[in-house]
């Protein structure tokens, strides 16, 4: 029954999520006030009802298969590789926000390539040409794809979450973001502030004028969020700028605009970022979060309190074993241990509730997601390796 429960939830939240992020913009820009954004309007000519409705058939096909991807990466075995944990303080906070914007810098690589290579002749008019039909987008056209170019697009979601540790809440604000700024992508109204051309974000950031001239006249800027691989790659539009400037100036006025940021510097940037997201990812150890002991199928809950670690049994494999420790007093076992270094945890004491054993322990990080525990009762000595949950 609980699956069921899931599928329908996942499928009506895609659904709502599309209509909520690209129809209340439709609604705002095309419906009730086009007269007061008319100076935002990035095409002059107008879109028409059937490119809506085409739009909006093909956008709910591709909630469909998003949904259907999602309960595919929740009950595959795929789910058993992914990086993603539960304690929010497994990683320092700031991480937390990194860890968004490089699975956005991934995402965005992996739509350049894919987007380029939809663009092939022999692939275009079979896959993208659906997509490019809305020649002037409207948000609502922020999902309509062909159901090739759909499953290409999303097969990025299993590669992220098994390169990058990321938090449920930050996975949440990854889709998020994802959507939202398609939606601006083909919103057909350009609403950058005043501020943003002279700033840093603009060399780094795509807007609507940059992808509607994709749009417009299919080809150069491919790049989702960033200009970074149009302006290596050289397929950034030599109209881009000129085209951006004109209608900020219809909204704003003659506007003073600074010079581009060099190419070097702004890859130099963006890299560092990619760097030291890295260096997060693969190096930060932390012991604290949920494990599993695969041998004896118990989930323990480790968390840190006055400089110690404490481990909590939470659950177990077998039915009746699970019942007994939900429903009985509370199990440690991990007592006091203290971090030595990065990887070492020492000094403290593993209870074995089958045996009702205490023994002396060592605590060891193999990597973020692997913990080996030592146990010793005098001579005899046993190992195991937990994974994390």
């Amino acid at each position: 029954m609980e699956i069921y429960q899931n599928i329908i939830t996942v499928f009506t939240t895609n659904l709502v999520r599309y209509f909520i992020i690209a129809g209340v913009p439709f609604l705002i820009f095309y419906q009730l006030y086009p007269t007061f954004f008319s100076k935002n309007k990035i095409q002059t000519r107008l879109a028409k009802n059937m490119d809506f409705t085409r739009e909006i058939i093909h956008s709910i096909k591709t909630s469909t298969i998003i949904a259907a991807f999602t309960l595919f990466l929740m009950y595959s075995p795929v789910h058993t590789y992914t990086r993603i944990y539960e304690d929010l303080y497994t990683y320092p906070m700031w991480w937390f926000f990194l860890s968004i914007l490089l699975a956005l810098m991934v995402q965005d690589s992996y739509f350049y390539w894919t987007h380029r290579a939809m663009h092939h002749p022999k692939v275009f008019k079979w896959v993208h040409l659906l997509h490019h039909r809305s020649v002037n987008p409207s948000p609502l056209a922020s999902q309509s794809f062909h159901v090739f170019e759909a499953v290409l697009e999303l097969l990025i979601a299993p590669i992220i979450i098994i390169i990058i540790p990321l938090h449920p809440y930050a996975i949440l604000a990854f889709i998020t973001t994802s959507f939202v700024f398609n939606a601006y992508g083909h919103l057909g109204y350009e609403i950058a502030p005043r501020w943003f051309r002279r700033s840093i974000l603009f060399e780094v950031l795509s807007t609507s004028v940059y992808h509607n001239l994709h749009h417009k006249k299919f080809k150069g800027n491919y790049g989702l969020y960033f200009r970074f691989w149009d302006r290596v790659m050289k397929t950034e539009s030599p109209d881009y700028v000129v085209e951006y400037d004109a209608i900020q100036e219809r909204r704003f006025g003659k506007m003073k605009t600074s010079s581009s940021m060099p190419l070097k510097q702004a890859g130099i940037f963006i890299f560092f970022l990619i760097g030291l997201g890295c260096m997060v990812a693969f190096g930060q150890h932390s012991i604290e979060g949920i494990w599993k002991d695969n041998k004896e199928g118990g989930l323990v809950k480790i968390t840190e309190r006055d400089g110690k670690y404490y481990g909590q049994l939470i659950g177990a494999e077998d039915p009746k074993e699970d019942e007994e420790i939900r429903n009985g007093d509370d199990i440690w076992v991990i007592i006091g241990f203290v971090k030595k270094d990065d990887k070492i945890f020492c000094c403290g004491n593993l209870y074995h509730p089958k045996f009702r054993l205490t023994t002396n322990g060592k605590l060891e990080m193999i990597d973020p997601q692997s913990l080996k525990v030592y146990g010793w009762y005098g001579f005899i000595r046993s190992t195991r390796v937990w994974k994390r949950v």
